[in-house]
C-alpha cells in the first residue's frame, strides 16, 4: 500500500525552485544517528524509497527524500540547462541548509547514484558517507558518455534516444500506464532466451520495446496496482521532459568534469562508501562496479543474487539490512 509519509510533503525553496520532500523518523535532536538523505533515479521519485524510509525511522535515523527538480511534486522549471549536475547538487545543499544539517549519509540508486558519485566535485564537505545501488561511479571517458554509448550500443539505444527532445517524450507520454508498466519490471531469467527477449538485452532500445507493447517485454510487474498508480498519476501530470533533461545534460556534466580532474581521472573519493550491485540490471551489470575499491575507500561491496534494476523496491529487505550494517559498521 502506499505509505502514509507521502501524504504530505514539506515545500523547500531552494536553488531557485520548490521542492517537496519527505520526512520521517526522531527529530534531529532526538538521536545520535547520522541523517540520511534518500534520492531517487528515473522514472521515479521520492516514493521509490518508501520501503527505506519506513525502516530506517523505526530504526531511529532521520530520514529525507526530496522529489528531485523536475519530478513527482516538485518545481519542473523549462529548459535543458535547468538540470545540470552543479544545478542537482546545489538543490541538494539547499536543502541541508534549510534543515541545519552540515553532513549527511547519501543514499541513491539510477540517476540518484549518478549525483552522489557527482556530489564530491561539487559538496563533498557535506557527504558523511555514500550508499549506491545499482549505478557505479562512471569514469570520465576520453569521450561524452553519450557519444560512448552510441559507439558501443548503437543509436536506438535509450540514452542516445534521449538526446532528442519531443520525439521520446512523445512515446513515453502517449501511454502512461504502458510506460510505467514497462519500466517497473522484474526481469526473466537472463539464462533463458524464452524469458527474455533478445533484442532487449542486446542494444537497450527500451523505447522501442514500450512501441512493441507488453508481449515482448518479459519479465513480471513488480507493482500492485496501488503502488504502481502513484507513479503513473505523478508522471501523467507532470510529464517526461524535465526527467529526460537529465540525460540530455550527460556531455554538459561531462564537460564540467574536466577542470576537476586530477591526471586525467576523477579524484580519489575518500568517504565511506558502499556500492550494492544487482545481478540481473541489464541496463547497469555488476561488472561495472568493478575496479571501484581503487577510486574509493573505506569501501563496501554487496552483490544482490536475482535481483532487477529497482533494487529497493525488489529487494527490501536485503537493500534495508545492508545498508543498516554498513552504517553501524562506519557510523555506530
Amino acid at each position: 500500500m502506499p505509505s502514509a509519509i507521502f501524504d504530505n510533503p514539506e515545500y523547500v525553496k531552494t536553488n531557485g525552485v520548490e521542492l517537496a520532500v519527505y520526512r520521517a523518523g526522531p527529530s534531529l535532536d532526538e538521536t545520535k544517528k547520522p541523517p540520511v538523505f534518500f534520492l531517487h533515479g528515473f522514472p521515479e521519485m521520492a516514493y521509490s524509497w518508501r520501503l527505506q524510509m519506513e525502516y530506517f525511522a523505526d530504526a531511529g535515523y532521520s530520514v529525507f527524500a526530496p522529489d528531485q527538480r523536475g519530478y513527482g511534486k516538485s518545481e519542473k522549471p523549462d529548459g535543458v540547462e535547468s538540470y545540470t549536475m552543479k544545478i542537482l547538487a546545489e538543490d541538494l545543499a539547499g536543502l541541508l541548509d534549510h534543515y541545519g544539517l552540515d553532513e549527511v549519509v547519501f543514499v541513491g540508486h539510477d540517476w540518484g547514484a549518478i549525483i552522489l558519485w557527482s556530489l564530491p566535485l561539487y559538496i563533498k564537505d557535506r557527504i558523511k558517507g555514500m550508499a549506491a545501488l545499482n549505478v557505479a561511479q562512471i569514469p570520465h571517458y576520453p569521450v561524452s558518455p553519450v557519444d560512448v554509448f552510441r559507439s558501443h550500443f548503437g543509436p536506438d539505444m535509450y540514452i542516445v534516444r534521449f538526446q532528442d527532445e519531443g520525439k521520446s517524450e512523445a512515446i513515453l507520454e502517449k501511454d502512461v500506464r504502458a510506460t510505467m508498466r514497462f519500466f517497473m519490471r522484474v526481469p526473466g531469467d537472463d539464462r533463458d532466451p524464452e524469458k527474455v527477449p533478445a533484442d532487449q538485452t542486446k542494444n537497450l532500445d527500451m523505447l522501442g520495446m514500450i512501441q512493441k507493447g507488453e508481449d515482448a517485454w518479459g519479465g513480471e510487474l513488480l507493482l500492485p496496482d496501488d503502488e504502481l498508480q502513484y507513479y503513473i498519476d505523478a508522471f501523467e501530470a507532470g510529464g517526461f521532459t524535465a526527467p529526460l533533461h537529465w540525460y540530455r545534460n550527460m556531455t554538459n556534466n561531462w564537460e564540467a568534469e574536466k577542470p576537476k580532474l586530477v591526471d586525467g581521472v576523477l579524484p580519489f573519493i575518500d568517504k565511506p562508501a558502499l556500492m550494492i550491485t544487482a545481478e540481473l540490471d541489464r541496463a547497469c551489470p555488476p561488472q561495472l562496479a568493478d575496479g571501484l575499491e581503487k577510486r574509493v575507500a573505506p569501501y563496501t561491496r554487496v552483490d544482490l543474487k536475482g535481483c532487477g534494476h529497482w533494487s529497493q523496491q525488489q529487494m527490501p529487505d536485503e537493500v534495508n539490512s545492508s545498508i543498516h550494517s554498513w552504517l553501524q559498521e562506519h557510523f555506530g
